[in-house]
């Protein structure tokens, strides 16, 4: 009993350090939930960027009528990358580059192909696209009657101005809140881990002092029982933790709506658990310093899970990035997230990915369990030589 009060103290005393991660998730988990319930409401305007090499009616027929349907951006450059950072920071949501001749093969009554960029999330690029074959295919329609490109741009605009408004289909909705809830789901893996990795190296380093340890050594408790009762309490405050953020997901975000992804998802973050901990056991055993554990915290935990799919899309990220993020548990965690999501019928095919990428996290788990258990043998018998060496 007076060890589980030692570590309970030990955690009281550093709860500063081990509320970073909680508050950041709970408090960008707030702000999730703010966008969930879209029940009621009605599709937002994209922001588009038309980009073109020439000025001509066409062009400006077609952007004129763009603007009436959407809202019409101009970017500050055109390149490739300012595109990109265009895309990422949400300036725009959707980028039109007509062609080179794009005026001369409407004029001789050819469909141009317009290429189309656009965010993961753009649910208006299927809009905008049939808006934009709406207005060509009706221009030429015009045309064909023997009318000049003046009087077809003219007609065509009279024709498409009657209005009306779209509103979000009922599967719409769900799809969005899906969408939301994994990736609020996808929070958890930075506030879990590193709210558990920093308190697994608060009680780690204490019993690991020098002083602390000889002294350990002369207790009449065993040292492989202190090491598991340690252990022990470790793991029940990291499924306190677990409890209080799923808690949190419950009432922000699943609330009312308890469906088959909601159980796959809480299934899903016990299996990242498992990872977890282990990795935390193993690394926070070997760790001799408070400012190793923080800078592991930086690189390892927060690095994760920025190429993880976390923070930023790994839509967004080069491939390169997604195969050196899949050595990490937060990746195939956030690939779990991204599965449930993305998909409506829950089928064999599901589980199958669904269990493969569970399988992948418990592999992890072991893996880590094993260096411990390893480095373990090895310490030991290096002080049991020690000993007898004095």
């Amino acid at each position: 009993m007076t060890l589980y009060k030692t570590i309970w103290t030990l955690l009281k005393a550093n709860k500063s350090n081990l509320l970073i991660g909680v508050l950041i998730t709970v408090g960008v988990t707030f702000f999730y939930a703010q966008s969930i319930d879209v029940e009621n409401t009605s599709l937002q305007e994209a922001n588009i960027a038309l980009i073109s090499e020439e000025e001509s009616p066409v062009v400006d027929g077609l952007r004129e009528y763009l603007k009436e349907k959407q809202t019409l951006v101009a970017l500050e450059g055109t390149s490739q990358k300012e595109i990109d950072d265009a895309l990422y920071f949400n300036r725009v949501n959707i980028v039109l580059h007509l062609p080179a001749d794009f005026s001369k093969q409407v004029e001789a009554g050819q469909m141009p192909t317009i290429e189309i960029q656009s965010r993961p999330d753009a649910f208006s690029k299927t809009i905008v696209t049939q808006q934009v074959n709406t207005f060509l295919q009706t221009l030429l329609l015009f045309q064909e009657e023997g009318k000049t490109v003046s009087e077809a741009i003219e007609e065509t605009q009279t024709a498409l101005a009657v209005t009306g408004q779209v509103e979000l289909s009922t599967e719409y909705s769900q799809r969005m809140k899906k969408m939301l809830t994994g990736m609020t789901f996808n929070l958890l893996s930075y506030g879990l881990f590193l709210s558990i990795f920093s308190g697994f190296g608060v009680i780690n380093l204490a019993f690991n002092r020098q002083e602390i340890s000889k002294r350990n050594q002369s207790a009449p408790l065993p040292k492989r029982m202190l090491q598991r009762k340690i252990l022990l309490s470790l793991i029940s405050y990291s499924l306190l933790l677990t409890f209080g953020f799923l808690l949190l997901m419950v009432l922000l975000v699943i609330r009312t709506s308890w469906d088959t992804a909601a159980w796959y998802h809480i299934l899903n973050t016990f299996l990242f658990l498992l990872p977890v901990i282990s990795f935390s056991a193993c690394v926070t055993s070997l760790v001799k310093n408070s400012e190793a554990i923080g800078g592991i915290s930086n690189i390892f935990i927060t690095g994760s899970c920025f190429i993880g799919g976390v923070f930023v899309s790994a839509n967004f990220l080069p491939d390169i990035v997604n195969k050196i993020a899949a050595f990490t548990p937060t990746y195939w965690f956030v690939q779990n997230n991204t599965l449930i999501s993305e998909t409506l019928t829950y089928n064999q095919r599901f589980n199958e990915s669904f269990w493969f990428n569970g399988f992948v996290l418990v592999t992890f788990a072991a893996v880590f369990s094993m260096i411990q258990f390893i480095l373990g043998r090895e310490k030991s018998r290096r002080w049991q030589y020690n000993s007898a060496k004095n």
